[in-house]
């Protein structure tokens, strides 16, 4: 009997250690778009950033009001000294996988928690659907 459930549950276990193995290089995929989009941050791109969304960010958010908060992370807080993961989520839906990156981020002038929603869509594209900063910071300033 026992031998007859183990037939039967090793697929299952298969699939959950692949899926494991698919949420690693995801949230790894997640990390090297965190570090982009510090880049074109520090640079003052705000426009790539909005290029390379989700089309999803895209329709939720008006360009101009997205635009307001990059260039007044950027201006008031400055460029990223460091920055270090000190949270994730991952929710894989029919929609794609959404991975989310929570990150302590020292900036110039200050510093913050930054939340990071990418969507891995078809051909593993990872594309920003969310972000959210907290930094009192960059409120008092």
């Amino acid at each position: 009997m026992m031998n007859g459930l183990a037939r039967y549950l090793m697929p299952f276990a298969a699939a959950a250690m692949l899926a494991g193995c698919g949420m690693k290089e995801s949230f790894a995929d997640a990390g090297l778009e965190v570090a982009k989009f510090h880049r074109a941050l520090d640079a003052g791109r705000t426009q790539e950033i909005w290029n390379d969304a989700d089309p999803q960010l895209r329709s939720a958010t008006q360009q101009a009001q997205f635009a307001k908060l990059i260039d007044a992370v950027h201006r008031k807080l400055g460029k990223v000294r460091s920055s270090k993961q000190v949270g994730w989520n991952a929710n894989a839906t029919t929609g794609g996988t959404f991975v989310t990156l929570t990150m302590e981020t020292v900036f110039e002038h200050g510093s913050g928690v930054e939340q990071f929603v990418y969507r891995k869509g078809d051909g593993g594209r990872m594309a920003l659907v969310g972000y959210n900063i907290q930094s009192q910071d960059m409120m008092l300033d």
